[in-house]
């Protein structure tokens, strides 16, 4: 599935206008997701699945790119559970794994076509995803999913993850 450029230059714009969270926003986010946490702080940690440059977490404070998210996805506002940006370079790759959360839906979208491999895998089939705006959906808490490594350039791409559950915390 792919993402209009129109919607994927709104999204970006929007991500530029969405803060980042806070080190005490993150507090909630080391609690329950605590690979997440060390991910986005580049703390070494035994068996890790993610091998990216960067990682940062948005704040839900952005009403319209909410809005949007939700209505491309088909989901209830009161679903949405964290927005997150990934940026593997050379060598980085996501290992297969299952969320350790009760998440119901996960959109991987990609922010950037210049990379090479980066294969994007849900239950052992390959989903292409090597285009700006190449998205997918699955079930990242009963669905294993995994990036193969990148072997040139910089995949960047956004996660959302949607939750039927209340998350122990709120950023809205």
């Amino acid at each position: 599935m792919n993402l209009s450029n129109e919607e994927i230059n709104f999204i970006i714009s929007e991500l530029d206008n969405t803060p980042i969270m806070s080190e005490d926003d993150m507090k909630y986010i080391k609690s329950s997701h605590n690979y997440m946490y060390l991910t986005v702080h580049n703390i070494p940690h035994f068996n890790r699945v993610l091998n990216t440059e960067k990682c940062w977490f948005y704040t839900l404070k952005n009403e319209t790119l909410n809005k949007f998210i939700c209505n491309k996805f088909g989901e209830s506002i009161n679903n949405l559970y964290t927005i997150h940006r990934l940026i593997y370079n050379t060598g980085g790759e996501c290992k297969r794994h299952k969320d350790r959360f009760t998440t119901h839906k996960t959109v991987s979208l990609l922010l950037s076509d210049k990379f090479e491999g980066g294969d994007m895998y849900i239950n052992g089939i390959k989903h292409p995803m090597n285009n700006l705006g190449d998205y997918v959906c699955f079930n990242g808490g009963k669905d294993f999913h995994e990036v193969k490594p990148i072997t040139n350039g910089i995949r960047d791409v956004l996660i959302i993850w949607f939750s039927n559950k209340k998350p122990k915390f709120s950023l809205i």
